[in-house]
């Protein structure tokens, strides 16, 4: 049964949306040029875009990088450009962190983090190595901290040693808010760098609504259902588009997942809707996307959750996965080991246990299913230093899957 703040959101986003929707129409971004298309629309409008990615899956070979893994949850690489090699690191839901080196061989450590809650969707979320590392080890880690009837998203810093795993772990910031349900963290971390915000030094942080608490997402005061910015030493970004609130980034979020930058400094977010209503959002800050005033999705019990689905102030996303897809990270591709895949974004998914690649094609973003080879549910993704695609899988016995071009 629901909760009962869900049914009063029901309620209130149902019967008296049109009353309340001008009240959080409180930001807006620039008009966006692309429009958003759905899965039918994609398949259409697509067709002569998937010539580049035909019969991708039978162009490539896979082979297992790391097994036994029990819950991962993030995945990233350190690569070493002059020695030509790759570390892969996974973080899992119970707190360690597994490195694999160039040879294949792992070791594993435990992380030393301030009272992790393990329940529902909680755990270690993410594992963020800035681009000054190694000069600077810092790096940083997402995770729910708490109990059942008070938990909530906390970043922490440490220092990273390929050998012995993370150090002298700090906080840097916990959300405001405590909630009592242990689901919609969002934790997916980044570096600015070449955006407009232009500063090595800043980070974001996506936070989901906790599921019961999505009004929350239009409240500026409240951290949930947001992206936030913030420093190394856990302060607000300079010049913040909502002063009060100075780690507000963005907000109308629901529980946003993969965040990525692209090589000319766009921001890419995308995130879970309900029942339908995936979606990839082109971040601005200062934006608003209208979670759950606007949504293309339902509540999972059948329910309309908004009668909007455009709202004026609100920002709509560029791609819309109906049926939901349940995306789960996200790179941009650059690399020229798949000229293919040059300039897409790769989403892994869940739900679908499958990889799309997302393109720019005649000012729209067309979403294509690219690869569904290991027939799981795929977590994260990354690249070692060849450019191959490294694919984490989910689930108490999860791997690392490296995809590279099949050999003639």
């Amino acid at each position: 049964m629901k909760s009962w703040r869900t049914m009063i959101s029901l309620l209130a986003f149902s019967l008296l949306g049109a009353a309340l929707a001008p009240a959080f129409a409180v930001t807006t971004a620039s008009e966006l040029t692309q429009k958003h298309a759905s899965n039918t629309e994609q398949r259409e409008a697509g067709s002569s875009n998937l010539t580049a990615y035909e019969n991708f899956d039978q162009h490539v070979m896979t082979e297992d990088i790391a097994t036994s893994l029990a819950f991962p949850k993030a995945l990233t690489t350190v690569i070493d450009k002059a020695q030509a090699s790759t570390h892969i690191l996974i973080v899992t839901r119970d707190g360690e962190l597994v490195i694999i080196d160039n040879k294949g061989e792992s070791a594993r450590f435990s992380l030393m983090l301030d009272d992790l809650y393990t329940k529902g969707q909680g755990g270690v979320l993410d594992l963020l190595i800035p681009s000054q590392f190694p000069e600077d080890r810092t790096v940083l880690l997402s995770y729910s901290k708490g109990n059942d009837s008070a938990n909530r998203l906390a970043i922490v810093k440490g220092q990273l040693s390929l050998t012995s795993g993370i150090t002298n772990i700090q906080p840097v910031l916990a959300l405001a808010q405590a909630k009592d349900t242990p689901v919609h963290y969002g934790g997916k971390l980044l570096q600015l760098e070449g955006s407009a915000l232009h500063t090595k030094q800043g980070f974001l942080v996506t936070t989901g609504d906790g599921f019961d608490y999505r009004e929350q997402a239009q409240v500026i005061s409240s951290q949930l259902g947001k992206v936030l910015g913030f420093t190394i030493d856990g302060k607000p970004l300079a010049n913040p588009p909502f002063p009060d609130n100075p780690f507000i980034f963005s907000i109308g979020h629901r529980n946003p997942q993969g965040l990525v930058e692209g090589s000319d400094g766009n921001l890419f977010l995308h995130e879970h809707g309900p029942d339908g209503g995936d979606e990839v959002n082109l971040l601005q800050q200062g934006a608003n996307y209208g979670w759950p005033v606007v949504t293309l999705g339902k509540d999972y019990s059948g329910a309309r959750i908004s009668p909007f689905s455009t709202y004026p102030g609100m920002t709509g996303p560029i791609v819309d996965w109906t049926p939901s897809i349940a995306p789960s990270s996200m790179i941009y591709y650059s690399h020229g080991r798949f000229p293919m895949l040059a300039n897409t974004l790769l989403v892994t998914s869940l739900k679908a246990k499958a990889l799309y690649a997302v393109r720019a094609v005649s000012n729209e973003y067309i979403s294509t299913k690219i690869f569904e080879g290991p027939g799981e549910r795929l977590r994260d993704i990354a690249l070692d230093h060849q450019g191959n695609l490294l694919l984490l899988t989910d689930g108490e016995n999860g791997r690392v899957i490296k995809v590279s071009p099949r050999e003639n």
